[in-house]
């Protein structure tokens, strides 16, 4: 078995097939980062699929070290990059009334599933989760990932996993 390294070097030199099994080995960990990142399948698709094709194109650029964390750097980007255009989309309208929701009523039966215990963590937790624990990336390999300092990446993961495990523990997980 062939490592990733020595796939990605032959793939750099146009073998098809080498870039094919580098994708076969990160698409489930590239699709879950997308979806958990932007919280949709359709949308974390999109970004997984844009992730690969970038890395076709600038595999000649990989320079060793690990793939997944330099194929989830490239994920991250793309994530950031369809972040910025919703954002640019979303138009406010300052007239619109808004109707707070009061969930009270149906909090003993709304089920609580991992990606809405996910939504309730701030960005930068809900991040550094998705990287480490869901991921499996280090933490250091998550701080090269964003550019964050190591120990900003363990403060989130570690303040994230403990919300979620608050937020968990009597819900009806789905």
């Amino acid at each position: 078995m062939r490592s990733d390294p020595d796939l990605a070097h032959a793939a750099a030199r146009g073998n098809e097939a080498s870039f094919a099994e580098l994708v076969r080995r990160h698409q489930g960990k590239v699709r879950g980062m997308a979806r958990r990142l932007s919280g949709s399948d359709a949308q974390g698709d999109d970004i997984a699929q844009v992730t690969f094709l970038t890395a076709w194109q600038k595999i000649s650029t990989y320079a060793g070290g690990t793939f997944s964390s330099w194929i989830c750097t490239i994920c991250w980007r793309e994530f950031l990059q369809w972040r910025r255009r919703q954002k640019m989309e979303i138009e406010f309208d300052e007239t619109a009334e808004i109707i707070p929701f009061d969930r009270s009523a149906d909090q003993n039966e709304m089920r609580m599933d991992l990606t809405r215990a996910l939504e309730t963590l701030s960005e930068a937790q809900r991040v550094c989760v998705v990287m480490c624990v869901a991921t499996g990336l280090t933490h250091q390999e998550a701080a090269d990932v964003t550019g964050w300092p190591l120990g900003t990446v363990k403060s989130h993961v570690q303040r994230g996993v403990a919300l979620l495990r608050t937020r968990l523990e009597n819900a009806n997980v789905a």
